[in-house]
C-alpha cells in the first residue's frame, strides 16, 4: 500500500510538472527508467541495457575533470551478476517537452547517493535514454555521542 501511495504521489507530481503531458507518456518514460534502476539493482545487464541508446553519452566530473563515456562502453562495463545491490532507487521527477524528456533519478546506497539526470528522446521504437549525467553525493555520517 505504501508503494502504491508513493507511486500515486510521484505520478501526480510528474504530471503536474507539465500539464500537457498525458499519463501514458509518463508511464512509458517511467518504464524505461525502471529498466535502468531495476536492472542495476538486480544485476540484470539485459534489462539495464534496454534503457539506453548505445550511441548516447554519459558525462560526469572526476577530480575536477570532465569525463565522457559512450553509453555503449557504460553498458559493456555492467556485468550480469544476478546479485541484488543494497540500494534504494526512486524516480524524483519527469518533465516532457514533445518528443524530449528529462528524468531525475536517485540511487541511495549506505554511504552515498547517485543523482542521475537522464535525457530521453521518443523514437519510432519508443522512449530511450540518449544522455546521462550524474553526481555522487556522500552522506553526512553523524558520530554517536
Amino acid at each position: 500500500m505504501k508503494a502504491f501511495i508513493t507511486l500515486a504521489l510521484l505520478i501526480g507530481f510528474s504530471v503536474s510538472s507539465n500539464a500537457q503531458t498525458d499519463l501514458k507518456t509518463i508511464q512509458e518514460i517511467e518504464k524505461v527508467c525502471s529498466y535502468y534502476l531495476d536492472g542495476g539493482t538486480n544485476g540484470d545487464s539485459v534489462m539495464f541495457s534496454k534503457s539506453f541508446l548505445p550511441e548516447g553519452t554519459m558525462m560526469y566530473m572526476r577530480n575536477d575533470t570532465l569525463k565522457t563515456v559512450s553509453l555503449k562502453q557504460f553498458m559493456a562495463g555492467f556485468r550480469n551478476t544476478g546479485q541484488k545491490a543494497n540500494r534504494k532507487t526512486r524516480i524524483e521527477s519527469i518533465q516532457v517537452f514533445g518528443n524530449a524528456a528529462v528524468a531525475k533519478l536517485t540511487c541511495e546506497y549506505e554511504t552515498f547517493y547517485f543523482h542521475d539526470l537522464m535525457q530521453l528522446l521518443k523514437t519510432k521504437d519508443g522512449w530511450i535514454i540518449v544522455s546521462k549525467i550524474f553526481h555522487r553525493e556522500d552522506k553526512v555520517v553523524s558520530k554517536p555521542n
